[in-house]
């Protein structure tokens, strides 16, 4: 089998970490380099020690790359591989941040409808319950498609016995909401 490719290790990588965040070059290039069973270049290995004593000086990562290699050669990224450019970096990870902003929104924007959904449905009850005051609860359960079993429950075989009913679904939620209204 032939090398692995950098975006195979940064993937394999990422999923040893807790949250899934990204593997710093360091962590990148000390991994790249080195290979079970072969022996390491000496200048690879100097390479490695002093990555390594740059970050247990409590360096960044990423700092600590820069100081060991110097700077990046314009128009590209080291322990990326060749087809990634800064501006493709920076716009994936705008990217990224746009799509997990969206994500939140849409998880907020649920409880909210579903808050607001059960907020209403407490209040039609509430109305229900004072308009009509010899109503029984039971059969509000059994229109509502409440889990609590109901006399009128209208997917019972019981309630349904003897009566010729459609095979349409929809006939079958009528029906039980005119079960619900004449008594």
């Amino acid at each position: 089998m032939g090398p692995i490719n950098f975006a195979r290790v940064r993937v394999a990588l990422r999923a040893t970490k807790e949250n899934n965040e990204e593997p710093s070059k360091s962590e990148m290039f000390i991994t790249t380099r080195i290979k079970k069973g072969k022996e390491v270049h000496t200048d690879t290995q100097v390479a490695i020690f002093e990555l390594q004593n740059h970050q247990s000086s409590g360096e960044i990562p990423d700092d600590a790359v820069r100081v060991v290699f110097g700077k990046e050669q314009p128009g590209r990224i080291r322990c990326y591989g060749r087809s990634v450019t800064i501006s493709s970096l920076k716009k994936d990870e705008e990217i990224n941040k746009l799509k997990q902003k969206h994500a939140n929104e849409m998880i907020s924007l649920k409880e909210e409808m579903k808050e607001m959904m059960r907020e209403e449905m407490r209040n039609f009850f509430i109305q229900l319950v004072q308009n009509n005051s010899g109503l029984d609860i039971h059969d509000i359960q059994g229109c509502a498609g409440s889990n609590l079993p109901s006399h009128v429950d209208a997917s019972s075989a019981r309630a349904m016995r003897g009566q010729n009913l459609p095979h349409s679904s929809g006939s079958t939620h009528a029906l039980s909401l005119e079960k619900c209204y004449q008594r």
